[in-house]
């Protein structure tokens, strides 16, 4: 699996979002725990490559150093995309914090994010610094980089609103400004959230044609990482044939707190305009200066 198909995956999570928050289930903490031992399998596979390039480019030789950059090549493209599928899960996992529908998402799922930038940071500074880089190489891997974060963006704005927006963004002003204009046109003008996920995913494939290496990284690695991501999907967002729910009917499906018995409307207030029901009549009182009519 070509890492290609990982950015194209983080558009279809961002589609499930407004259905994962409608059933607003926790996640199962075995998939939740898959996914950060893969992150932490491939952050480790990423830097012994990294670090073997890092010594084989300081030879004097500049056709090793043509071969070594033409085999880490591979490896630099998977990290960058990767990263919009490792942002998607962070800020999903911090919305379910933010809401209190799972607490242990976000911790583990900020520390996947934190080693995919740091393996960034390293490819980045590979690029710039590194001796023997063809200009050509580094013009198609800088027009990945920033074709990857105009995309990793547009999936993030079309998510709920959080506190700490400027650690999962790349330019948290623009994505401020398109989840606020999402919420003034109401829901009724917006495109369905899967068609526009859809959207955006082809565009990031036409705009990163050019520039791909149609070579893998690791195959293996990225299979597992997309097993473990679908993983964190819970079974209640799909049905019978398994094709996901629509959210509003996710929210019909959603358990009462009075059908789990935490909540009676016998002892509890009912929230308005019911409890206008328990509203106690006002008691007319007569006035002493009138008096009876006969």
């Amino acid at each position: 699996m070509h890492a290609a198909y990982l950015a194209s995956l983080a558009s279809t999570l961002t589609g499930y979002a407004s259905a994962l928050l409608a059933i607003s289930v926790p996640v199962r903490p075995h998939a939740l725990e898959q996914y950060w031992l893969t992150c932490r399998f491939r952050h480790e596979h990423w830097c012994e490559q990294l670090a073997a390039h890092r010594h084989a480019i300081q030879s004097q030789g500049v056709s090793h150093r043509s071969r070594s950059w033409h085999q880490i090549v591979p490896i630099i493209q998977e990290v960058l995309l990767s990263e919009p599928l490792a942002r998607c899960v962070a800020y999903l996992a911090q919305v379910f914090e933010e809401r209190g529908i799972d607490r242990s998402f976000a911790p583990l799922a900020r520390n996947a994010f934190s080693i995919q930038v740091e393996a960034r940071h390293r490819c980045l500074h590979l690029i710039v610094f590194g001796q023997g880089l063809s200009v050509e190489t580094a013009v198609k891997l800088n027009r990945l980089r920033r074709s990857v974060e105009s995309y990793t963006d547009e999936l993030l704005s079309n998510l709920p609103p959080i506190e700490n927006m400027d650690d999962f963004c790349f330019d948290s002003v623009a994505v401020r400004d398109l989840q606020a204009k999402w919420m003034q046109a109401g829901q009724t003008a917006n495109p369905p959230a899967m068609l526009l996920m859809n959207l955006f995913s082809e565009g990031l494939r036409r705009a990163i044609a050019a520039d791909l290496d149609e070579r893998v990284g690791n195959l293996r690695m990225n299979f597992k990482l997309s097993q473990a991501v679908l993983g964190l999907l819970p079974e209640a967002l799909f049905d019978s044939f398994g094709y996901p729910k629509a959210p509003r009917w996710l929210t019909f499906q959603k358990e009462s707190l009075e059908s789990t018995g935490q909540a009676n409307d016998v002892t509890t207030p009912l929230a308005y305009p019911l409890s206008v029901l328990l509203t106690p009549l006002r008691q007319t009182t007569r006035s002493p200066q009138s008096k009876p009519r006969f």
